[in-house]
């Protein structure tokens, strides 16, 4: 116990913690994790999830790393989904007139060629994307299932929790079936 409340490093000590806290939530939000899917992803339990979420403790360094790095990857994709967007729409637009060094004509193939990459570039990062959201959907539907088994449940999961897994597993399949038809193509030599 400190022999005087007042000091600034308590003060600042307190002000550090809610920080974390605000930190901790904006990543959970940006990673789309709950506190209990963070808690299993990082392997704590859900009360020290729950404890430092509201300011209540300090989570260590490698669990704000371990975070930052799950929110990067959708992140990531959506700045290069965006960037190749506005490049779509510029070559469109007209505002991108000449790619390389070549005659009207060969311009022309080096614009459409480069429209067409950005295009297939996007579908594979939309891909990605909606496989990774997919994934975590279907992760949060099965430990949903999970909480309810024998000894924390009643012993059998409810039928919303069986219909939120099917339909999470079923998403996960189709996202997956797309991509692995880009893998192929990417196989093939067709991107």
């Amino acid at each position: 116990m400190y022999a005087n409340r007042d000091l600034p490093i308590t003060a600042s000590h307190s002000e550090n913690v809610h920080a974390d806290a605000e930190d901790l939530r904006f990543l959970l939000k940006a990673a789309n994790l709950s506190q209990r899917a963070a808690a299993k992803y990082l392997n704590v339990d859900e009360r020290t999830m729950r404890s430092w979420c509201a300011g209540d403790g300090k989570p260590p360094a490698p669990v704000l790393r371990a975070l930052e790095f799950r929110a990067a990857y959708p992140a990531s994709l959506m700045r290069m989904i965006e960037s190749n967007e506005r490049t779509i729409s510029a070559i469109q637009d007209g505002r991108i007139t000449g790619i390389g060094d070549g005659s009207g004509t060969e311009t022309k193939r080096n614009l459409m060629a480069e429209l067409e990459k950005l295009q297939m570039r996007n579908e594979e990062h939309r891909a990605m994307l909606r496989l990774d959201q997919a994934f975590h959907r279907r992760q949060e539907a099965m430990l949903g299932m999970n909480e309810q088994w024998l000894p924390r449940g009643s012993g059998l999961p409810l039928e919303d929790s069986l219909n939120e897994f099917d339909a999470a597993e079923e998403e996960f399949r189709a996202a997956q079936a797309e991509c692995d038809r880009i893998a192929k193509d990417i196989r093939a030599g067709k991107r």
